[in-house]
């Protein structure tokens, strides 16, 4: 009930500020503007994370947004100079830290549609609509990467950094290094071929007279799309998959595709506009659904997979040579260090924090498919101290001298250019 409330709340205050806020310029950087709207977006997102609620905690959220536009500032001015350098950041990596920024906040929330509400739009638009800022923040990141490289710690900082900061660090968590096997629950080719049939009765309807707005709310599997007739708004090359995203570079305008196979199912795609890299199209997802049998036929391959490893040399070959996990499987199917306060996949988190360890697991489903378990080792957790956590305590350093030399030279640069910073104004804050 207090979720609800919370969502409830989060809800009214995004649409009482809509009007006020949408469209007034939060900062000017030299001849660039930071927007309220995307000030509020970034710090929706911050606040969604964080379980802050702007109508019960206005000065937090007032916080939240001076630091998010304190942060788009700083954007601004690291972008130009990258820029010049010539940084550049892969679409692919932007992809990743979105769904992660996503991930992260269907966590928090407890679901997909409540985090939805806490943005206050769907998660396809919030894709679309921060992909730009994440863009610039990628780039700022790599950018003052590249500058920082060079600054190190010694033995004697470590030791200095701990002496100071020890009373203030918390208790460190305990951490299983985990690997996992994934299988993922492929579509059989029936199942493929009656998606393609319903795609193209679809299109028959549309080519007979349906509309595509109607088509679309009827019949799309899309929810961030098929309530606005299927369009998809004007993005930038490389938002879409590579399939969708080929298409709707190289068809002509106002021609309905063929079904378009991705890994979402078959679309069906028009071209609106196109200018330059940017293209404005509208599509009708038919979702292509695994069956009961698909499941066991993707059980039975795993349980067979499983049956073969007696060692954790078998778990990495079989890691490389199956996993559907392509950020994994080639590193041994090694997902980090996991801490299971935060992880966030509930199946695995039960296996991981039961499972003995050097032992492979039973097959485990989640959303994700079929996956098997293994962990190597559990770090114990507790107080700091600088024979257990060394390592820890050596970045943490390290982050620090880093963070003091960023705050410094960030000062300067801002002393460079011209800035004007715009009252950020809402009524939770003056009313």
């Amino acid at each position: 009930m207090k979720k609800i409330l919370y969502i409830l709340l989060i809800t009214s205050f995004i649409e009482a500020q809509q009007e006020i806020l949408l469209d007034r310029v939060a900062s000017v950087v030299e001849n660039k503007i930071v927007l309220m709207s995307d000030v509020v977006l970034a710090a929706n997102a911050v606040a969604a994370q964080q379980k802050i609620n702007p109508n019960t905690d206005p000065l937090i959220y007032q916080e939240i947004l001076e630091s998010s536009r304190e942060s788009m500032v700083e954007q601004l001015l690291i972008i130009e100079m990258a820029e010049q350098d010539s940084v550049e950041i892969l679409e692919k990596d932007i992809d990743k830290a979105l769904n992660q920024q996503i991930n992260n906040i269907i966590a928090q929330t407890g679901s997909k549609e409540l985090a939805e509400e806490a943005l206050g739009k769907k998660i396809s638009d919030f894709k679309r609509s921060y992909r730009d800022d994440m863009k610039g923040k990628l780039l700022a990141e790599k950018y003052t990467s590249s500058l920082t490289t060079s600054i190190s710690v010694s033995r004697g900082d470590v030791i200095d950094f701990f002496s100071v900061y020890k009373d203030s660090i918390p208790s460190f968590p305990t951490l299983y290094k985990t690997h996992h096997i994934l299988i993922e629950i492929k579509p059989s080719e029936e199942s493929e071929k009656e998606s393609f049939k319903k795609a193209m009765k679809v299109k028959n309807e549309i080519l007979g007279g349906l509309s595509f707005e109607e088509a679309a709310k009827k019949y799309s599997a899309d929810p961030g799309s098929k309530d606005q007739g299927g369009n998809l708004g004007y993005v930038p090359r490389g938002t879409f998959v590579k399939e969708f995203d080929r298409v709707v570079f190289t068809v002509e305008k106002n021609i309905l595709t063929e079904p378009i196979k991705t890994q979402y199912g078959y679309h069906l795609i028009e071209v609106l506009e196109r200018t330059g890299e940017k293209v404005l199209s509208r599509h009708i997802l038919i979702r292509t659904e695994t069956t009961d049998l698909d499941k066991k036929k993707t059980y039975d391959i795993i349980n067979n997979i499983k049956n073969d490893i007696n060692n954790f040399e078998d778990f990495s070959n079989a890691a490389l040579n199956f996993s559907d996990d392509k950020t994994s499987n080639t590193n041994k199917g090694f997902l980090g260090m996991i801490d299971l306060d935060y992880y966030q996949v509930p199946e695995l988190k039960q296996e991981i924090k039961n499972i003995k360890t050097k032992t492979v697991s039973n097959p485990i489903s989640t959303d994700f498919g079929y996956h098997l378990i293994w962990v190597d080792e559990i770090k114990e957790g507790g107080p700091p101290s600088l024979e257990s956590n060394w390592l820890e305590l050596e970045e943490m350093a390290l982050n620090k001298k880093k963070s003091d030399w960023y705050n410094e030279w960030i000062a300067k640069i801002k002393s460079q250019f011209y800035i004007k910073r715009n009252p950020l104004t809402y009524p939770q804050i003056n009313g």
